[in-house]
């Protein structure tokens, strides 16, 4: 059985870094009637996702850390988000197309490179999402083993595609990005949906 020590590493760190570049594409899912979410809003209401970097405070809201979850590609998103239930209920969200205009730097957690910056790749996978959020915040803490890194990228834990996690770090270069929405229950999405669902194993609600 892999065990997922909290930090600091163990080891010595050599992080591997992913640059995104000016063009790239990310995409996210989001649902702009529950808590005023935009296509680029950072949550700073936390910890609960898996890299969360939020300070304990109180009421859980963070008025210095802020997350954004994201990726290449609408499988990664959907499978994520519905995954856990099995079921694709789509209702009032949206998918939003992030078109960046400003390199990102992401710390490499996928494969070799999870060790390389000190854990393991399991730590995107494990469900002790204390362990995942204590790396979370000292990727952050620590530039001066990762240098001022925007975020992380890593393997989804469903299906293993990219996966990224933003810091608010990053929120100018996201809010100065060129930003197209759809519904997500636009027909021109219908037939990728349901491919991605097949794949997927996955129950698509009527729509």
């Amino acid at each position: 059985m892999v065990v997922v020590h909290l930090p600091p590493p163990l080891r010595s760190v050599v992080p591997k870094f992913v640059t995104l570049n000016r063009n790239d594409e990310l995409l996210r899912i989001f649902d702009p009637t529950k808590y005023d979410a935009t296509a680029v809003s950072f949550r700073n209401y936390g910890p609960i996702s898996r890299f969360d970097h939020h300070q304990q405070y109180p009421n859980k809201i963070d008025p210095e850390r802020s997350v954004i979850y994201a990726s290449p590609t609408l499988s990664c998103c959907l499978v994520e988000i519905f995954g856990d239930g099995g079921i694709i209920k789509i209702e009032q969200q949206q998918l939003a197309f992030i078109t960046l205009r400003n390199t990102l730097k992401l710390l490499d957690l996928r494969g070799s490179a999870a060790m390389a910056a000190g854990t393991l790749s399991a730590i995107s996978s494990i469900t002790e999402r204390n362990i995942s959020q204590a790396w979370g915040s000292y990727f952050y803490e620590n530039s001066e083993l990762y240098g001022e890194i925007d975020g992380l990228v890593f393997a989804g834990a469903h299906n293993g595609e990219d996966a990224v996690c933003l810091y608010e770090r990053a929120e100018p270069k996201l809010t100065s990005a060129n930003i197209e929405t759809l519904n997500l229950n636009h027909p021109d999405l219908r037939d990728t949906i349901l491919s991605i669902a097949k794949n997927h194993s996955l129950i698509v609600n009527p729509y």
